[in-house]
């Protein structure tokens, strides 16, 4: 048994504590008859075998540890919450030194499922293994200097074992670092929401689903027909080029994609999250600026502004920016719709919690 519950030298220690873990892991794979797999392809990663459990279960501790932080006060899990989808409930994110991120966190259910594989807004990570270490290292987030990943986790007496339980052998190097928190971010995903379940009673998703409301039902066709040009598949992804969604005229506050790429066509697109469990992941889009669901379809009735690089499925035919002007019914109707893929199970389950005890 790894040694994991160790009240007294928590009670010692109380600003680093011990992870508390089950003798046998638990059991990260995912069924692979989702309806996901109709619409999305799904990557080679299987977390299906006890050593890839012991990743997953690696990369729990280690997302979750505020030893990763240069001061020791903050880790992936505090701006990264379960019970909110693994998102942040405030607009910015805060810190290892109380200051302010420049974006809204970006929640991280169903991550796995990114088509082309980039992170972040601004898709400045080529892939999830990549995107894993960089707030680690970021000057405000976690503020942790490069070159001191290693040494800051070899330092902590119970990863050694999490680490030849995960790769056979004692080996803690940034790359097995990486690794195992992908394994566990990419375990995060949807498969018990209301929709979920719904959506495997049918063979497509545009009939009624049986076990749906009338509401829920006409919010379904609403957003199929209005919204998921830009969240696609079952894990309604964004498009993996980005989109300008209209928020502003113009991108002088934030650039997107374009600060990356250099290109003026990709100044002001973003690219999104999976809508998996939003409706608990408010406040939304890449500056936090709605507080609410009702406040995002208010923008997208009536308030989408003609950015240059506007996306095409919010433009008119004239070319000018498409009004949607739901009604009362189908606004509440779509709410009622985008709150049937809220994963209760995942914001509860006790293999994607906090393991350490305060």
């Amino acid at each position: 048994m790894l040694l994991v519950n160790a009240p007294v030298i928590a009670q010692e220690n109380p600003a680093n504590p011990i992870p508390v873990l089950p003798d046998k892991p638990f059991d990260y794979s995912f069924p692979r008859d989702l309806s996901l797999k109709t619409a999305t392809q799904l990557p080679s990663y299987n977390n299906t075998d006890n050593q890839n459990n012991h990743l997953a279960t690696l990369g729990r501790v280690l997302f979750y540890d505020k030893n990763l932080s240069a001061n020791k006060l903050v880790s992936c899990g505090s701006c990264h919450k379960q019970q909110n989808g693994f998102d942040d409930p405030s607009r910015f994110s805060i810190g290892f030194e109380g200051t302010i991120t420049s974006r809204s966190a970006m929640g991280l259910t169903n991550a796995l499922f990114n088509t082309n594989g980039r992170y972040f807004w601004d898709q400045r990570a080529a892939n999830l293994k990549q995107q894993v270490l960089i707030p680690i290292h970021d000057p405000i987030e976690m503020g942790l200097k490069r070159g001191s990943l290693v040494s800051r986790v070899s330092d902590q007496p119970y990863y050694s074992q999490l680490f030849e339980n995960a790769f056979g052998k004692i080996e803690i190097k940034e790359n097995n670092i990486a690794a195992a928190l992908t394994g566990f971010i990419s375990s995060i995903v949807s498969t018990n929401s209301p929709y979920d379940k719904a959506r495997r009673m049918v063979s497509d998703r545009a009939q009624d689903f049986p076990s749906f409301s009338l509401q829920q039902n006409q919010g379904k066709n609403i957003f199929l027909k209005s919204c998921a040009a830009c969240h696609l598949g079952e894990a309604f992804i964004a498009p993996s080029s980005g989109e300008n969604n209209g928020l502003d005229i113009d991108s002088s506050k934030d650039r997107g994609i374009g600060v990356i790429t250099g290109l003026e066509t990709d100044m002001g697109k973003f690219r999104a999250p999976s809508l998996g469990n939003i409706a608990v992941r408010a406040p939304y889009m890449h500056d936090g600026r709605f507080v609410s669901l009702g406040a995002v379809i208010d923008h997208y009735s009536t308030q989408i502004k003609n950015h240059p690089n506007l996306g095409a499925p919010l433009k008119a035919e004239n070319g000018k920016p498409r009004r949607f002007n739901f009604n009362p019914s189908q606004k509440a109707a779509l709410i009622a719709f985008l709150q049937t893929l809220t994963d209760r199970k995942l914001l509860s389950d006790p293999k994607f919690s906090n393991p350490f005890q305060q």
